[in-house]
């Protein structure tokens, strides 16, 4: 990977704000992207904000609330992202946030607080229908997990969370907790002793990242402080506001990638504008005092994801072919339903079809942990390996898939590789997706990804002619204008009829229009 004349490094942090339309943020590594926080400007992320709102309609059929926040749509409350103080008589909505519960199984380096609080939310919560636990008008603090999408409103959860760089904030869990993706058991037990060595407020329970390993005390204790400051203001917050307000705001887009990003092994920090610069030197000096990483200002004129080779990956992101190497390649498709990846071989020749096969497989397991990462791809995901016949070769596909995984900050939940070539797993969504936020679907083909023949479209555009009389005006995509004087000429000069044709590529091959002329 270039990095500067004479200023090599193995890992880089890009911060590219250049262009205000839209913020990206990279780590490059072992020449080629490793990470990615991407955002649109002009439409910043609601996700991590904290509201007063209140309370609009209740569905019990749904199980859920709508909760006017201040959004153009109101937000989507389910009761299992419900308190359980809010099942109990005479529960103040104002003080629910700062009361103590049960323990809870978290995953804070995905943010998914609320997942673990479902048994005990449920216990709690499912001994009222939610209508008798809300009412129109209640007013209730809550936090976005997700923003709105497709004419959906957004995701609230009343289980709030506020995440630093080491520590997540859980102001409803009065106890200290370590993520479970720290596997070492010595670890884990040195980061809970470091917590509980902190000033911890007796209503309020943390939870250590992944990025706390290693860390000393003094860090800890400075990511609280911060943490502790940001709730106190959200207490001060309530007390002056009027649903719907907004009580806190998440960090900026270039702040929460870089705080999200940030490893203790960065050698350079870039970036290609002013502001973002002062935001990142803010966000080292507050959270990271001690490191000595300076961040360098990019004021050349060429882009800086040019500059550092990363322009070529991100483009590759916004395609559905990938390649892997060896003429292999990974083909991506997005549905409604699910993602499915398939995976084929190439050009890789081993000596025999099982041999290609695992050798194409290897290639495309990492690949394709990388893929879903960067494009933060959600849901039902399902990828369709090579089919292997020996057992012990879809074992080191599936291990070496799994491993591949582990970079991954999302929470993941991965099933086995079966006889089919087929494994399948599901993965909570970080934002709003890259191809999903960067694409609109396509007018020829709605979105589907083919379209119709131009030879169909002439001979729907030749019945619709043949029931009409008079003058007419025949409106279809150029091809099929083309198309149909090819192919039909003479039945068209047959009919009796006064045609004007006017092509537009506006128009789908399949749906030509024919309609009365202006003349007739």
């Amino acid at each position: 990977m270039k990095s500067f004349p004479g200023q090599m490094a193995s890992k880089v942090l890009v911060v590219n704000h250049r262009d205000p339309e839209e913020v990206r943020v990279a780590v490059a590594g072992n020449g080629c992207l490793q990470d990615l926080r991407w955002a649109r400007g002009g439409e910043a992320s609601k996700v991590g904000n904290l509201y007063l709102g209140e309370v609009r309609q209740v569905e019990p059929g749904l199980d859920a609330a709508f909760i006017d926040f201040g959004d153009r749509r109101a937000g989507f409350l389910h009761v299992g992202n419900l308190h359980p103080g809010y099942a109990e008589d005479g529960v103040d909505p104002f003080t629910v946030a700062g009361s103590t519960v049960g323990d809870l199984s978290l995953d804070p380096d995905g943010l998914e607080t609320q997942a673990g609080f479902a048994k005990s939310n449920s216990d709690a919560a499912a001994k009222k229908n939610i209508g008798d636990i809300l009412r129109p008008g209640q007013k209730l603090v809550v936090q976005v997990l997700r923003d709105a999408v497709r004419g959906k409103g957004a995701t609230l959860t009343t289980l709030v969370s506020l995440a630093g760089r080491l520590l997540v904030l859980m102001p409803t869990l009065a106890k200290v907790g370590v993520s479970r993706r720290i596997e070492d058991g010595a670890e884990r037990k040195r980061l809970r002793q470091l917590v509980r060595a902190c000033s911890v407020p007796d209503d309020l329970g943390f939870i250590t990242r992944t990025a706390a390993v290693g860390c000393e005390l003094e860090e800890l204790q400075r990511d609280m402080e911060h943490l502790v400051a940001r709730w106190q203001a959200v207490g001060k917050a309530i007390a002056d506001a009027k649903a719907p307000a907004l009580l806190l705001a998440e960090e900026s887009a270039v702040v929460r990638a870089v705080r999200d990003l940030y490893t203790t092994d960065l050698e350079q920090v870039w970036v290609d504008h002013p502001q973002a610069h002062q935001e990142v030197e803010r966000f080292l000096h507050e959270y990271a005092p001690q490191s000595s990483l300076q961040v360098q200002a990019y004021e050349k004129s060429r882009p800086i994801f040019e500059a550092f080779d990363l322009e070529r990956d991100y483009q590759v992101l916004l395609r559905n072919r990938v390649p892997v190497g060896h003429g292999a390649s990974v083909v991506i498709h997005e549905t409604e339903a699910l993602t499915a990846i398939d995976v084929n071989s190439g050009r890789i020749d081993k000596g025999s079809l099982e041999e290609t096969a695992l050798e194409a497989n290897l290639l495309a397991a990492e690949e394709v942990a990388r893929q879903i990462r960067l494009r933060d791809l959600g849901g039902i995901l399902v990828v369709d390996f090579i089919d292997l016949q020996q057992g012990p070769n879809r074992k080191a596909v599936e291990v070496a898939f799994k491993k591949a995984l582990r970079r991954d900050r999302a929470r993941l939940k991965v099933g086995r590789l079966g006889a089919f070539g087929l494994m399948a797993l599901t993965r909570r969504r970080q934002g709003t997706g890259l191809p999903r936020a960067t694409e609109s679907p396509c007018p020829c083909c709605s979105g589907s990804g083919s379209r119709q023949a131009h030879w169909g479209g002439a001979m729907r555009a030749l019945r619709k002619l043949r029931s009409s009389q008079g003058a007419v005006r025949l409106r279809a995509h150029p091809e099929v204008v083309e198309s149909l004087q090819q192919l039909h000429g003479e039945v068209l000069q047959a009919l009796d009829l006064e045609i004007e044709v006017r092509p537009d590529a506006q128009i789908s091959p399949g749906d030509p229009v024919v309609e009365k002329s202006a003349s007739s």
